[in-house]
């Protein structure tokens, strides 16, 4: 079985860039951008799993089904579709952690022409020539039991929870046109399985209340933004903007209904160390829109 890696290179937008991350096989001689750049990344995690596999989740584009920039994910949910057969994801690259709770692990829902359904390729399996160690060419590959670190071991146990709730929404994932409630629930049930991840017994019910209420009232704003951009009552421009003063408004206000240790614990930053999601070289090339840097 073959090894997929997380590598992981700061984005240039201000100080407050999340990191770009990308995907490549153990050899290094396959790399998936997943919208971005896949070449200078520093190592973050690696996991072993069919690398023909992630190659399917990729597709050509090594986009990995992320149909819209900001609108169904940025570069970590396409890398956390391809890492599947790992059984990981880019976690510990800065500024994931609020890119999932607004994304989810693998991407928002859609309407068309931005659906995004997750195709997981269950049935492929091995590994593409150019992942195989050179050693091993031409052998058969000895089978081997994978061998997982505590960190992996809960990594995948929250895995198996966050696709048992993508599977309960695959439809309304395939659907062309979906109901404002629909979508909010389903990110909401997303978000609020992540919090008691990192949380634990830190949440309680009262904490709890406080979390939803960011996170829907977050949803709202969302759903009105990405609805006047597909109908073109808002420019490109003004669409990447109000993603990132929402990605920001997000953390403040998380920030000010949260002890700084829950915070910390949630989204792995200091409070008030906000990151925005856009990277500036995708915006560029996807919505021909520059932001000149601090």
């Amino acid at each position: 079985m073959g090894t997929l890696i997380v590598m992981a290179y700061p984005t240039k937008l201000f100080a407050k860039a999340a990191d770009h991350t990308y995907v490549t096989c153990g050899t290094g001689k396959k790399g998936w951008g997943c919208w971005g750049g896949k070449k200078g990344g520093k190592e973050l995690r690696r996991g072993t799993g069919s690398t023909k596999r992630a190659d399917k989740i990729a597709q050509p584009n090594e986009k990995a089904g992320i149909k819209c920039y900001l609108v169904n994910g940025v570069c970590h949910q396409a890398a956390n579709r391809i890492l599947l057969p790992a059984g990981i994801t880019v976690r510990g690259a800065r500024g994931y952690n609020v890119s999932e709770a607004l994304y989810g692990t693998y991407g928002r829902v859609g309407s068309w022409p931005c659906k995004s359904p997750f195709k997981k390729y269950s049935s492929v399996n091995g590994d593409l020539p150019k992942c195989v160690p050179e050693a091993a060419e031409g052998a058969a590959a000895a089978p081997s039991a994978r061998v997982l670190s505590t960190g992996d071991k809960l990594d995948w146990q929250y895995i198996q929870g966050v696709l048992k709730i993508y599977k309960s929404g695959q439809t309304m994932l395939k659907a062309e046109s979906l109901a404002t409630d629909e979508v909010e629930d389903f990110h909401l049930k997303l978000f609020m399985y992540m919090a008691e991840f990192h949380l634990g017994a830190m949440l309680d019910k009262k904490l709890s209340s406080k979390l939803e209420k960011v996170r829907l009232k977050t949803e709202k704003k969302r759903l009105k933004t990405e609805t006047a951009f597909a109908k073109d009552k808002m420019k490109a421009k003004e669409f990447v903007q109000a993603i990132n003063k929402a990605t920001i408004d997000f953390q403040n206000e998380m920030a000010n209904v949260m002890a700084p240790e829950h915070y910390e614990s949630l989204f792995e930053l200091k409070p008030g160390d906000n990151v925005v999601l856009a990277d500036p070289s995708i915006v560029s090339e996807v919505f021909g829109v520059k932001f000149k840097s601090d």
